[in-house]
């Protein structure tokens, strides 16, 4: 059953890059997301916030963003509450998942969704989609870690660089500051700093349209299923 749903996901995203070869990735609209989790089980852990910034081409929109909060069905996680600081009692006023994401939706508009680590962020999203809507959630993806680990092996980025994984490393190396962390909103706004500064290195390197920017940052679309066990996205944002 898996199988077939992973390769319906893998065949509904080849066909929507066909119509984005040759497109320039400055006519491209992007929504930077990040969400934050009770946890990183899929079967049992909750969406508690969040939030998107959208972007055209590698300029940020910065009055055009998303950002809610969310009330869980299940409980909060001491752990949890560590990495994110939400406590409970912030969210017992906050909105359903469903309203939450019907005017995540409304924003999203059929833009290309990036993120960092964004296979996390989608296989929750696309689950309470499923869930909740009805819907099948499958945009176009771009992985922040992906395309900066590209740039490292090609030497566009130093080689100490190689084993950097979490967004506060990343955005360090390449002098992005990152005052707040594990904020929705405000890890959204670091990535979109972070994935300005990697098209512009791109460009560096003559990679300026959309198909060959998924075929260096396209993460795998089979799903978030066994994520934890891989090396790669360990440490993550």
């Amino acid at each position: 059953m898996l199988e077939s749903l992973y390769l319906k996901i893998e065949t509904i995203f080849k066909s929507k890059e066909k119509n984005l070869k040759g497109v320039p990735i400055r006519d491209a609209n992007f929504v930077v997301v990040d969400t934050e989790l009770t946890g990183l089980d899929e079967s049992r852990d909750e969406i508690v916030s969040i939030a998107g910034v959208r972007m055209r081409g590698k300029r940020i929109r910065i009055g055009n963003t998303f950002s809610r909060l969310v009330k869980p069905s299940c409980q909060l996680k001491k752990e949890g509450i560590l990495v994110h600081g939400i406590v409970s009692s912030e969210l017992q006023s906050s909105p359903h998942i469903k309203l939450v994401l019907e005017e995540f939706l409304e924003f999203f508009r059929d833009a290309i969704i990036v993120g960092h680590f964004i296979i996390i962020d989608l296989a929750f999203i696309r689950r309470e989609m499923r869930r909740h809507l009805k819907e099948d959630f499958n945009p176009i993806a771009i992985d922040t870690l992906f395309i900066y680990r590209w740039l490292v092996k090609t030497k566009a980025l130093p080689q100490d660089f190689i084993n950097y994984t979490s967004l506060w490393d990343i955005a360090k190396s390449i002098n992005i500051e990152a005052k707040e962390m594990h904020n929705a909103l405000s890890d959204a706004y670091i990535t979109a700093q972070l994935f300005q500064k990697l098209i512009v290195y791109l460009a560096e390197l003559k990679v300026s349209t959309l198909d060959a920017l998924l075929k260096i940052g396209k993460p795998n679309v089979s799903g978030y299923i066994g994520l934890k066990q891989q090396n790669l996205y360990q440490g993550g944002g």
